[in-house]
């Protein structure tokens, strides 16, 4: 090679090496002074175990979905067949990040955990479709539930009709909210009255059974179940407002539970800061 403006110097070819290490360094200056650094992960990213009463579920979905919309690395599984009991006790353990609690902390429940509310729900009662009666009154339910008032004809209907009345199994908040209005948490159930697993098994045993009463969980807006609907408890219906005023006796808080001692995981001490928030309150307050 000659230099352009004439010279005869001879200009030799770069070694490869060099050539390389020259273009490396063009390539490092380039993208300290004008390349944008990738972005760093979600230090929240992660998988979260949420389970309990299944009371709660769709409150915490929609501010779980809500929080992830803000991180997308932030995931929540849920189990709702462990119930409040297990929901606690589990999250006490630090076995689920967090537990749902569809009732009142027992004290030494309120010892292992802390916990927000996360909304409102009540017991219904529910009876067949065929059931003209649309009002029972506080007493008209002990006396069913005791024993005492067998057959509808004992108050109101006309056509003679027995009473089955049907209770949740032990440890459901359904049952646990009945028995403390209506027996101040001492039943003493009449010798007819079945034990029945689970609130969709309820709902299926009253639909089938014309003389049937049984208790489920309502929020405020629950669809009926086909076949049947729900009675008035002193002529007050279970809606979300007299759920949230207490106008609607029958009422339980649903809470979310941590542990108390030892530190959160970074994902669960900012979601609970969120549920906190007035965004977090706004979704909650649609429920």
């Amino acid at each position: 090679y000659r230099h352009a403006a004439g010279s005869d110097r001879i200009l030799r070819p770069l070694p490869l090496v060099s050539r390389l290490l020259a273009a490396l360094l063009v390539l490092g200056a380039t993208a300290c002074s004008g390349g944008a650094a990738p972005a760093s992960a979600d230090p929240l990213a992660g998988v979260y175990r949420v389970g309990g009463g299944d009371a709660a579920i769709a409150n915490v979905q929609a501010l779980a979905e809500a929080f992830s919309a803000k991180h997308a690395g932030v995931k929540f599984t849920y189990d709702t067949s462990l119930g409040s009991d297990g929901g606690v006790n589990l999250a006490a353990q630090r076995e689920l990040d967090l537990g749902m609690a569809s009732r009142e902390l027992a004290p030494g429940e309120a010892q292992l955990v802390d916990y927000v509310l996360v909304g409102v729900a009540g017991t219904g009662l529910l009876v067949h479709q065929s059931n003209t009666l649309t009002d029972l009154s506080s007493e008209q339910v002990r006396s069913i539930y005791a024993g005492r008032v067998i057959d509808w004809t004992s108050i109101g209907l006309s056509k003679q009709l027995p009473i089955l009345p049907l209770v949740r199994e032990k440890g459901s908040s359904a049952r646990a909210t009945f028995e403390g209005y209506f027996f101040a948490g001492k039943p003493a159930y009449g010798g007819g009255v079945l034990e029945i697993q689970g609130g969709d098994q309820i709902r299926q045993a009253v639909a089938f059974q014309p003389g049937a009463i049984g208790m489920i969980g309502v929020t405020g807006d629950d669809a009926v179940p086909s076949g049947t609907h729900l009675m008035t408890i002193d002529g007050v219906w279970p809606t979300k407002s007299a759920l949230r005023d207490g106008t609607y006796k029958l009422r339980r808080p649903l809470y979310l539970v941590y542990p108390r001692s030892g530190e959160q995981r970074p994902a669960i001490v900012q979601f609970l800061e969120f549920v906190r928030s007035a965004e977090g309150q706004r979704i909650i307050d649609r429920f």
